[in-house]
């Protein structure tokens, strides 16, 4: 089959996916990986094998063993119970409460909590706490929805080990190898960017510096198994960051090197797993039945499956090819690329589906122009993210769920489908100004 017919066909099949998930409320990799199998073997003439070989087993083994050891932390209340302290301790100063809790899903996200974890602890700190001290839906929604995903896209955190691995395995046999761990940082900056201006464009819209007294009950002391987690975690961050951050100021070192390379997130979260479970600190089996979000990685799995399947019949390089034959500068390209992400992402779970099915045209796209694709492959994060706060996405679902006042709730409806248009849009500007190659 020529390869611009095979590109309808792939494109039918991933619209067929989406319609069949949203629709049929079923998880959005299992259509996927079908019509993968279908083109792969019945279409390409490809062995099975060589279709199940595009499983991408790098990024679910990541998902699996961070979010396997951090949810020990979720299940016994240590995170809850580090949100509650960082609220806390700004209880004297309602102004800064707005900004109390932006930080709180960042520590929670960078401390290994999922963004539905995240939402769902942000959503029932900030509506039952900052809705009576008068803080606006408006901002209430832009806090939970994006602030909640800040500190996620750290390499180790959940978003950024995705960013990190489907960039590695995307850039592979390219010039720029080996920098996904770049591009989950530099990913993590821009959505930081992102959040802090629309966060900062509601705050002063919304007036919320004029939020009055906010009652905070004084937290629970931590226990010893939460006290106990929480030096594993952060034993566990040090071991990932410090040989990386000692490895950027003193280069050539062969040992800084090689403890950069060893101490991955990946094993680490193993090893750690294993001593919370020895040292009691949770159910082992809550944190693998539970606490592993294997609907997540079913999806991933089944997207980035089909996306192998087409890639290696040729549709991805020649989409990549059509772009570079257009007239649209690379930044013009960007905002293209994070408009179909947040359109995309209006009916999915954020990057988790998007980045790997639209970073696998981004890539060739770059490669035939010979620019940097981590600007793009930032641009499709991004805009995938803008709009996982519609109530039709995953998460904007949850945090209307967790809204303990009904008619707050119900209010939220129409706002979370405008703040992903202007999130949508935010994100394309971002794109085109050039703020991605930053």
């Amino acid at each position: 089959m020529q390869v611009q017919t095979l590109l309808w066909v792939v494109l039918l099949a991933v619209a067929a996916s989406i319609v069949i998930s949203y629709f049929c409320k079923v998880n959005l990799g299992i259509p996927a990986l079908i019509f993968a199998y279908i083109i792969g073997v019945f279409i390409q003439g490809m062995k099975v094998k060589e279709v199940v070989a595009q499983w991408p087993t790098g990024v679910v083994f990541q998902l699996m063993t961070i979010t396997m050891f951090f949810s020990f932390a979720i299940f016994n209340g240590t995170l809850p119970k580090v949100a509650d302290n960082i609220i806390y301790r700004f209880r004297n100063n309602a102004k800064l409460i707005p900004f109390a809790l932006l930080l709180i899903g960042a520590v929670i996200g960078a401390l290994g909590a999922p963004p539905p974890a995240c939402n769902t602890i942000l959503a029932v700190l900030t509506f039952s706490i900052a809705i009576p001290a008068g803080l606006s839906p408006w901002l209430c929604a832009v806090i939970v929805a994006f602030g909640g995903s800040v500190g996620t896209f750290f390499p180790w955190a959940v978003q950024g080990a995705v960013v990190k691995s489907r960039t590695d395995d995307m850039l592979a046999d390219t010039a720029f190898a080996g920098m996904g761990e770049i591009a989950a940082y530099k990913t993590c900056l821009q959505w930081f960017i992102f959040t802090l201006m629309l966060f900062l464009i509601f705050f002063f819209v919304t007036k919320a510096f004029k939020i009055g007294k906010v009652e905070v009950k004084k937290p629970e002391p931590f226990t010893d198994a939460q006290k106990k987690n929480l030096v594993i975690i952060i034993v566990v961050a040090i071991l990932v960051i410090a040989p990386n951050l000692l490895k950027i100021c003193i280069k050539g070192n062969a040992a800084l090197n090689l403890l950069a390379s060893a101490f991955d997130i990946q094993m680490l979260a193993i090893i750690g797993t294993l001593v919370c479970t020895l040292m009691k600190l949770g159910s082992e089996r809550d944190a693998i039945v539970k606490g592993v979000p294997w609907n997540t990685i079913i999806m991933v799995g089944g997207v980035c499956t089909l996306m192998g399947v087409a890639s290696a019949a040729g549709v991805t390089q020649y989409i990549g090819d059509l772009l570079a034959a257009s007239t649209f500068s690379p930044t013009v390209v960007g905002a293209i690329l994070a408009l179909l992400g947040a359109f995309l992402s209006l009916f999915s779970g954020a990057i988790n589906a998007v980045f790997p099915m639209l970073g696998a045209i981004a890539v060739p796209y770059a490669t035939t122009m010979g620019i940097d694709p981590i600007p793009l492959l930032i641009a499709i994060a991004v805009g995938a993210s803008a709009t996982a706060i519609s109530p039709f996405s995953t998460g904007g679902a949850i945090m209307i769920a967790n809204v303990p006042d009904q008619k707050v709730a119900d209010g939220l409806f129409i706002k979370t489908i405008v703040l992903a248009a202007f999130g949508a849009a935010l994100s394309a500007l971002m794109a085109v100004s050039g703020i991605f190659s930053i």
